[in-house]
């Protein structure tokens, strides 16, 4: 089909699109609900829309009940059987879209049959969109938390490395001004040995002279 004529159309012109759509829903309401279930049915079925339904959220206050489906079998249509899981939840099976059509509390619900789950709402793949959205903003905040922790790490590491060096520039330097001290006593003890030694060779030679 063309969507562009639908929209310009503001509908669906079976003679603009070639053939009529191959599913078409009602939904009940208090000015349509008698014209859905009577007069459309029968214009749908000569139009050949292979399938018709009808939704009443208010359980069949509108429509005589709360969901119906008609397949088109040979120009006429057929119930499509209904299943009653309780007064709460009706579902029966359309074979135009490949799922289930579902009463739920009166809300109406796709069901994909091959897996069970429901097709999501547009407010719930809003909810899941921003969800996901929300999801990576706690995976960016946590790999910039990390990264942080890490740079943190890093500083540590060179905080202790940085300390650590500088312990042992401070022992080295001691180490240098212990050994600098011992040298100068070293050297003091020597220059203090050299001056009593000249000065017994200076008191030998005065009493050489004065006993000649």
């Amino acid at each position: 089909v063309n969507p562009a004529a639908n929209r310009a159309r503001k509908g669906y012109l079976i003679p603009e699109q070639g053939k009529p759509p191959d599913f078409v829903l009602e939904v009940a309401s208090e000015t349509t609900g008698e014209r859905d279930e009577v007069g459309k049915r029968g214009d749908y079925a000569r139009m050949g829309v292979p399938e018709y339904w009808r939704f009443d959220e208010t359980g069949g206050e509108y429509h005589s009940v709360p969901l119906a489906g008609d397949r088109l079998v040979n120009g006429v249509y057929v119930p499509i059987p209904i299943h009653h899981t309780d007064d709460d939840y009706l579902w029966g099976r359309s074979a135009a879209l490949n799922l289930d059509l579902c009463w739920e509390n009166g809300n109406l619900r796709f069901r994909d049959p091959a897996t069970g789950l429901y097709i999501s709402t547009f407010a719930e793949e809003r909810a899941a969109r921003r969800m996901e959205a929300a999801a990576r903003r706690l995976e960016v905040a946590a790999r910039l938390q990390a990264e942080a922790a890490r740079d943190a790490a890093e500083a540590a590491r060179d905080t202790a490395e940085a300390a650590r060096d500088a312990e042992s520039a401070a022992r080295a330097e001691a180490e240098a001004r212990a050994e600098a001290e011992a040298a100068r006593a070293e050297a003091e003890a020597a220059r203090a040995e050299a001056e009593a030694a000249r000065a017994r060779q200076l008191e030998a030679e005065l009493r050489r002279l004065q006993n000649p």
